[in-house]
């Protein structure tokens, strides 16, 4: 055991912790149950424990365990294993604590998969040697849900079934490492084993709808336990349920009906029916109603049961002739028995079994869930192909989903972990060529995506540089300028991606602008902060992000900087992006006619230089402009200011000179580049908003740049406030109309000067962007959680693509609406 409060965690090899401690938790607890109460009342009430998850990634996970007791804790004890891992966090405590919770670190070796199921059990033990029960959580390396098998019919206990009848039988499985198969073991009034294996391609999460077969059974209970079979043929269990099965079938009974369908549904959703009746199921159906006073039936369907059914369960597809949104209908259920009339074509006359309604909105969109599970960091509508794709970090893929036949096809495989996307600029009209940039997050890489229906593949991997930013000190010895320089090595990782070009008409240098995601490994200052950095991808050549940071702060914070390129697999060369130092410089002429020196070298407040993660970028449509939002808490974090926003130009190029004691020198190595974002710009921005930013998005031409926070704050690219927009909080995801142009100007929308964001309700809200004024609200089935992207459509309709709980939302406000809300 630890002494008290010691924070590390104890690490074992393989699994032996966790036997041992499972071994003392069992032997305790027989101690428990044998022993006679000692001393006053209460002494013998067990103490308490629990665990909670906390974050979960591919190098370490960490969780919670907390304890209480009357009298006086004694040990705390945690135990995570699985497959390649084995660790305990035990404390042991030497004074009365009666309540105590710590946060537990465990550091995953590099061998053990992404999408590794953790089991991590905890328990604590008073001071009279009384013993909590056992808690239980899962985890999954790199993040997601842990594996599970269940059982979701039937319903435990509640099922009652003749000898000789089926009843039905769904399980669904969920693994990070794909279900491989699903099956289920029937033991006591009936003895078998079945199972369905799947085919390639596997998926993460599946449901299987089939029958328990009663045939050859005896009165009494038949137990169901549920199995799965993940694609390492790891073998997992569910909870059992228990089946009552009866000698004969039911006389004079009526089906008993249910159905599921969501408060908000969408006009392809489907309505799941179930009934269960001992005389066996004939027919089921549903019907869908207008709400008073006309009652007219909008869709109805049915399906007639074949067999000695007891518990019969489908889901119908709706299609609702339904196009203004939100609609309110009555849903209504019923199904026959085998006693009952059999007429499939409407609610039977004198039908003899009950109908069920309720009442449902339909709404607006499309939503889709992702084929494979996993999950959307960001999201692009590509023109030339009319699909949306999606990068899914969790499967190292861009999902692909075509608007012509509203399903997702192939997904095109990428690097590791892909996060931002952007398309490669053909010109500055907003034409994009066939191949879109993707940031590979789980490495140091730019994907180059091939995206024309006919080759879509990954065509190569742009090797990003590492780049070492570096704080210098000097003295000057025997007239020799001596310098010490001190090595921050950031994350090299990109995220977030936005894709510029240079020239006018047609592009010219391709530059992609790109945040990195942070380690812990990057010593203070710049724990867990990120950069903002370019790549001419034409000239391989890069830039390092520091304009923000040049002289901002008192003279303690200040620091001479260097910043060095190491290029990767050829991609370039090594380069010295900013000198230490430049100069001599002389005037008017080198000595002797020299009257003047100066030299050049470029300070920086340093903790400014690096960004919080999430830092988010966006390009503007026009592709000559990016902006760049910092996420994290509002202001003074570790000396860390409020969230900053930033812009860039990509046309307006190097500062080619400095004035040094009133003379202009041109400078050989060109250092700062003029189309970031002034220093004093950031810091103003800073004091006319102070918020978090949570996202970012940028206009056509990029004269108006989203930052969406507390409310969503319209600035231009100088970063001077122009209104804000009250956006309610909660849900993140933001964008502007395709052709959004220019700056917040007085009048109307003119058709284009709007901006879609998401809402904590489930809706997407349009706001006219001129008066700052909420024009539209469309209701969707469930909030958007993610990014939202918009683009026009045939028909001068807008389509608006967003990431919800459940899949991919897809909404299409016809332009005839939106002038009429939005003039």
């Amino acid at each position: 055991m630890m002494p008290s409060h010691d924070p590390r965690l104890v690490a074992s090899s393989g699994l032996e912790r966790a036997p041992r401690l499972l071994a003392m938790l069992a032997l305790g607890l027989a101690a428990c149950v044998a022993s006679e109460p000692q001393g006053g009342a209460g002494q013998n009430s067990p103490p308490t424990v629990s665990l909670a998850a906390g974050t979960a990634s591919d190098s370490l996970l960490t969780f919670t365990i907390s304890a209480t007791d009357n009298l006086g804790l004694l040990h705390v004890d945690a135990v995570a294993f699985g497959p390649g891992l084995g660790t305990a966090c035990d404390t042991t405590f030497n004074s009365a604590v009666t309540s105590y919770s710590r946060t537990c670190t465990i550091n995953v070796p590099s061998a053990v998969p992404i999408g590794t199921t953790v089991t991590i059990l905890g328990q604590s033990v008073d001071g009279n040697n009384n013993i909590s029960p056992v808690d239980t959580i899962f985890m999954v390396v790199g993040g997601g849900t842990p594996a599970q098998v269940r059982i979701t019919q039937p319903v435990n206990l509640r099922d009652t079934v003749p000898v000789g009848f089926n009843d039905a039988l769904s399980i669904s499985g969920r693994t990070t490492r794909k279900v491989r198969t699903i099956g289920w073991i029937v033991t006591g009034a009936i003895n078998y084993k079945d199972s369905v294996i799947f085919a390639s391609p596997l998926k993460d999460s599946l449901s299987l709808d089939t029958a328990l077969v009663f045939v050859g059974a005896v009165p009494g209970t038949a137990i169901v336990t549920p199995f799965m079979y993940d694609s390492l043929n790891t073998y997992y269990t569910g909870n059992p349920v228990s089946v009552i099965i009866v000698a004969s079938a039911g006389a004079n009974t009526t089906p008993v009906v249910d159905f599921g369908i969501t408060k908000r549904v969408e006009v392809t959703d489907t309505i799941h029916v179930k009934a269960t009746d001992r005389a066996g199921i004939r027919w089921l159906g549903y019907v869908i109603r207008q709400m008073p006073p006309g009652n007219a039936i909008i869709a109805e369907d049915s399906i007639q049961i074949v067999g000695n059914v007891t518990t019969a369960i489908h889901t119908f597809g709706m299609n609702l002739p339904i196009v203004v949104f939100p609609t309110t209908v009555r849903v209504e259920a019923w199904a026959t028995n085998t006693t009952g009339k059999q007429d499939s074509a409407h609610i039977p006359t004198g039908n003899a079994g009950p109908v069920r309604n309720d009442t449902v909105i339909v709404v607006a969109g499309l939503t889709r869930p992702l084929p494979n599970g996993g999950q959307v960091a960001d999201a692009l509508y590509h023109p030339p192909t009319n699909r949306i794709y999606l990068s899914n970090i969790q499967k190292n893929q861009l999902e692909v989903f075509d608007l012509g036949d509203s399903s997702f096809h192939v997904p095109i495989p990428t690097g590791s972990r892909p996060w931002g996307i952007a398309g490669r600029p053909a010109d500055h009209t907003g034409l994009m060529t066939d191949t879109l940039i993707v940031a590979n997050n789980g490495g140091t890489l730019l994907s180059f995506v091939d995206v024309n229906i006919a080759t879509a593949h990954e065509v190569y991997r742009y090797a990003l540089p590492n780049i070492i930013f570096q704080t210098c000190t000097s003295a000057l010895l025997f007239n020799t300028i001596v310098e010490h320089c001190t090595v921050h090595d950031f994350s090299d990782r990109p995220q977030y991606v936005a894709a510029t070009c240079q020239g006018a008409g047609l592009c010219g240098d391709l530059v992609v602008a790109y945040t990195t995601s942070p380690t812990e490994a990057q010593a203070v200052p710049f724990t867990n902060k990120g950069t903002i950095r370019y790549e001419n991808i034409t000239q391989k050549a890069s830039h390092f992000f520091f304009e923000q940071a040049i002289g901002q702060g008192d003279a303690v914070t200040v620091d001479t900087i260097q910043i060095e390129r190491f290029q990767s697999a050829g991609y370039g060369s090594d380069s010295l992006l900013v000198p230490f130092i430049q100069g001599p410089f002389y005037f008017p002429a080198p000595p002797p006619a020299a009257t003047d020196t100066s030299y050049f070298s470029v300070t920086t407040n340093t903790p400014l230089v690096a960004f919080r993660d999430t830092t988010f970028a966006r390009n503007s449509g026009n592709f000559a402009r990016a902006a760049f939002g910092e996420g994290g808490a509002i202001a003074g974090q570790s000396g860390q200011p409020n969230a900053r926003t930033m812009s860039y130009d990509v046309n307006v190029g190097m500062i080619p000179a400095f004035v040094g004691h009133g003379h202009l020198f041109a400078l050989p190595v060109p250092v700062i580049d003029g189309g970031v974002s002034r220093p004093g710009d950031v810091s103003d921005f800073v004091v006319n908003t102070a918020t978090p930013v949570t996202g970012i998005a940028i206009n056509f031409d990029g004269a108006t740049i989203g930052v969406r926070a507390d409310s969503t704050y319209l600035i231009n690219n100088t970063l001077r406030l122009q209104g804000l927009l009250q956006t309610s909080g909660g849900n993140v995801g933001l964008d502007f109309h395709p052709q959004n142009s220019g700056l917040p100007r007085p009048g109307g929308t003119g058709g284009t000067q709007m901006m879609f964001t998401s809402s904590a309700q489930p809706e997407i809200d349009v706001w006219n962007t001129n008066n700052y004024q909420l024009c539209l609200v469309v209701p969707t089935r469930d909030p958007v959680i993610g990014p939202i992207k918009s683009a026009l459509v045939a028909g001068g309709s807008t389509m608006l693509v967003g990431a919800t709980q459940f899949g991919v939302v897809v909404v299409t406000i016809p332009q005839a609406q939106m002038a009429a809300a939005c003039p």
